[in-house]
């Protein structure tokens, strides 16, 4: 099967609407009987895997399967904690948090686990089992989605663009190579709306958190509370939200659960595109409204240049740069010059746009930042917690990569991502943290993030290194 174009591909809407009738006239011959212990969660699960859309009688369906297996097995001492662990972390990793059923579920789960005997209690989850406060926002099901796109294959952008004229506001434009032409104004009803833009999303759970939780009055603060680095402007709750990656299953993920949203006024403020970043900014230029933010979380790192071809396998694979793609390749690393440009333009038009970058690579971190500031518009923002020594962190944390050493050796003398460029605290308000942030959080990896910021002044300042 081809990637792209072939018939099978273009009949699988088609197909999957099939496979949905048939599931839920099974559900309904069989009302979940020969779904026992957590089988039903990991239904859920690999279908919003699956991209599966719409579907909330499914969905429901499977959580009241949940629900009477909790209430038959749960207490018993061979049903033991992490059977009713996986559940309700594959649910929630579903994106049931909407469903009519999700407390019940969830205050079960509490209730079983705070009463096993011999189960080391974690009261934090237990809480907020009981209180429904457990959700796609948390650790333990964002790790289940990390695991899962951590096995995937990489996708490359190495397909042909065409070229077709664009032109700002300001009149500015051009001829620009474009595969993709995104109409705005078919997925949001109203585009004058700021626009937030994550590049690279993945599964999207950032977005996708920050338009579900904005929308919930009883978490409106805790989402609306930006972090320190952050400026108070940033209004989540006004923005429409566009997610990108080349990754079409990690896509039709997003725009699954997107589609399960309670109201279409939560569905028509999100929605998510399977294209490379360069063809996102591209179509961002013809977007109506501002660009508030445009968030890039963790791309894949390229090849260390010192791995070239002339190195052997072993060598490679022991790095961990085996199957990266080379520093500078056409289809390799995705910030390169052209999209740096693209971003430093996008961001003149508005003095209040923000460039978010988080990476938990620190060669990356300083190549992207200085790429970032040749473009002579951007600066770096000052953060609140600035890293006073970037290796006293990586003490700290207890990890050391193999990379960044290799990294050291071949440029003794190289920046380190320290000072009040880098934050030494997480950017993203806790409800709106990635799958990988998250695994970062769990392993104890550190992370180098920083914001940037247009020059408004049109004058090139010097950068603080």
């Amino acid at each position: 099967m081809s990637e792209y174009g072939d018939s099978a591909t273009m009949s699988l809407p088609v197909n999957m609407e099939e496979i949905r009738r048939q599931l839920k006239k099974r559900l309904c011959l069989t009302l979940g009987s020969d779904l026992r212990g957590v089988t039903s969660a990991e239904a859920a699960f690999y279908l919003a895997i699956s991209g599966v859309s719409k579907s909330h009688d499914i969905f429901d369906a499977l959580v009241k399967i949940g629900i009477h297996e909790l209430r038959r097995s749960g207490g018993r001492s061979s049903f033991r904690p992490k059977y009713i662990l996986q559940m309700v972390e594959k649910f929630a990793a579903s994106g049931i948090d909407d469903s009519m059923y999700t407390v019940e579920l969830y205050h079960l789960a509490g209730t079983y686990l705070r009463d096993k005997k011999g189960y080391r209690h974690s009261e934090p989850l237990i809480s907020n089992l009981l209180h429904g406060s457990f959700g796609l926002h948390s650790s333990r099901p964002l790790l289940w989605l990390w695991r899962y796109s951590a096995r995937q294959r990489k996708v490359s952008s190495s397909f042909p663009m065409k070229q077709h004229h664009v032109m700002d506001d300001n009149g500015h434009g051009g001829n620009i190579e474009n595969s993709m032409n995104i109409v705005w104004e078919d997925h949001f009803v109203d585009t004058n709306k700021g626009l937030v833009v994550d590049i690279g999303c993945g599964f999207g759970v950032c977005l996708l958190n920050l338009v579900r939780q904005s929308m919930r009055q009883n978490n409106i603060e805790q989402v609306l509370t930006t972090t320190d680095d952050l400026p108070p402007h940033m209004k989540w709750s006004e923005y429409n939200f566009a997610g990108a990656d080349l990754n079409p299953q990690l896509i039709g993920y997003a725009n699954g659960v997107t589609s399960r949203f309670p109201s279409s006024e939560q569905q028509n403020r999100l929605h998510f595109f399977s294209c490379s970043a360069q063809e996102m900014l591209q179509n961002l230029f013809l977007y109506r409204g501002n660009i508030e933010c445009i968030m890039i979380h963790f791309p894949s790192p390229y090849r260390l240049p010192l791995f070239n071809d002339d190195c052997n396998d072993k060598d490679k694979e022991r790095s961990g740069n085996r199957q990266l793609p080379d520093h500078g390749s056409k289809d390799g690393f995705m910030i390169t010059p052209r999209v740096a440009t693209m971003i430093s333009t996008l961001l003149q038009n508005n003095p209040q746009g923000l460039l978010i970058f988080q990476t938990k690579c620190e060669d990356v971190a300083i190549h992207v930042k200085n790429l970032l500031l040749s473009t002579g518009t951007l600066e770096t923002v000052p953060c609140c917690h600035p890293v006073k020594s970037v290796e006293d962190v990586y003490a700290m944390s207890g990890r050391r990569p193999k990379r960044l050493d290799l990294w050291l050796q071949s440029t003794p003398e190289a920046e380190r991502a320290e000072g009040d460029t880098w934050s030494s605290k997480a950017i993203m308000p806790t409800l709106a943290r990635s799958e990988t942030e998250i695994q970062c959080e769990h392993d104890h990896t550190v992370v180098h993030r920083c914001l940037f910021r247009s020059i408004q002044d049109g004058e090139k300042k010097t950068q603080r290194m």
